[in-house]
């Protein structure tokens, strides 16, 4: 048998695919120049074929690059060898107790989080099923779903939890992979309600997906957080901010330049904390922080409770500058048809005020980025 993961064939893919699909035209392309011992660029419009990067310093061997979701503005250029995509697969097949993993994949490809679902089942000799997440509220059936995984980011989970036959469809998965942004406490209790098999987890680009995993039954049962660290990585905390940092067999060997020697930390810019229990919270990130006249403000906090106790849909609280006070917080929000003051008075004892926001705006909808965060350019 080959050992070459790549090895050209067609047997993951799902023979209900459309052939015209999108999504497995990239993936077809893909792994036929990485079964060929290329390196692919994972760009949004396809993946592209090379064999040489400008930086001097990195292993010899087949590269995967990939952009970062940009969440803090710009993209970042990851890069990561079959090593660092390997480990990944086999720690989460030992958690959840799987030895084949097929998929229904609906994040796009470019992104490590599509790929992944790929690579797990190239690996483990699974099928993928690619559609819009769309598909999955009446155009996919129950039985395509059932027994299948589904990563879902939380823009997506929001959209389908609103509807009947999606809802019924994914009680009939495997399990749902969350990720890619926090869920709120509105949509983490609607998910609970429906009784859907919700798997928290917490990962990026530079660590190939997800590293903590928090299993479904904890998730139903009213855990938080986003469970304890996958076989393959360590966490801890550093520093009075408890800023997270990262070792893992699948770390990223190259980013914009940065080469990251075997066995080394990855300092990343989260904050968070975990329980008695081994299981990993995550809080926010340092650089979202807010300095308003010498007062450190954490965005995710004051998300967190508008979206509790307000009518809010969508909340989004970003710095403006300010010549008096360095930076003022500032809330977008949705629905349009909300007022300042009503906000202003639901949130009054709940938050300091100097957190409460000085500035809002009022939008049917915020705008996200693919993977279901929320773009950060109108700030």
């Amino acid at each position: 048998m080959s050992t070459n993961p790549y090895a050209y064939n067609e047997d993951w893919i799902h023979p209900s695919n459309d052939s015209k699909n999108l999504q497995l035209s990239f993936a077809k392309t893909a792994i036929s120049y990485l079964s060929k011992g290329h390196s692919v660029d994972f760009q949004k419009s396809a993946p592209i074929q090379f064999d040489n990067l400008s930086e001097s310093t990195l292993a010899h061997g087949q590269k995967l690059l990939f952009q970062t979701g940009g969440t803090t503005g710009t993209p970042k250029r990851v890069v990561h060898l079959q090593s660092s995509i390997s480990s990944p697969v086999a720690a989460l097949s030992s958690r959840v107790g799987e030895s084949s993993f097929s998929f229904v994949n609906c994040l796009p490809l470019n992104h490590v989080g599509g790929w992944m679902q790929v690579e797990r089942a190239l690996r483990t000799k699974g099928k993928v099923f690619f559609c819009s997440y769309k598909d999955l509220t009446g155009e996919v059936s129950k039985s395509i779903l059932r027994d299948k995984w589904v990563s879902l980011v939380p823009t997506q989970l929001h959209f389908l939890v609103s509807n009947k036959f999606a809802c019924e469809s994914l009680r009939a998965c495997r399990g749902v992979f969350a990720g890619g942004a926090a869920m709120s406490e509105e949509l983490t209790q609607k998910c609970r309600n429906l009784e859907l098999p919700i798997y928290p987890t917490y990962g990026m680009t530079e660590t190939a997906g997800m590293i903590t995993l928090l299993d479904a039954c904890d998730f139903l049962n009213g855990n938080a957080g986003v469970g304890p660290a996958l076989s393959h990585a360590e966490l801890s905390l550093n520093g009075p901010e408890n800023r997270i940092a990262i070792r893992a067999q699948s770390l990223f060997q190259s980013r914009e330049g940065e080469t990251m020697e075997p066995h080394s930390w990855y300092l990343t810019d989260d904050f968070g904390k975990q329980d008695c229990k081994g299981n990993w919270f995550v809080l926010g990130r340092l650089d979202r922080m807010i300095n308003s006249g010498g007062e450190m403000v954490c965005p995710a906090v004051i998300e967190k409770i508008i979206l509790a106790n307000t009518r809010a849909r969508e909340c989004r609280v970003v710095p403006q500058r300010d010549k008096k006070w360095g930076e003022i917080v500032t809330a977008w929000i949705a629905p349009l048809n909300i007022t300042e003051n009503s906000m202003k008075e639901a949130l009054r004892g709940k938050l300091q005020d100097y957190e409460i926001p000085r500035k809002w705006h009022f939008v049917n909808q915020l705008p996200p980025l693919e993977r279901g965060k929320i773009n950060r350019s109108f700030e």
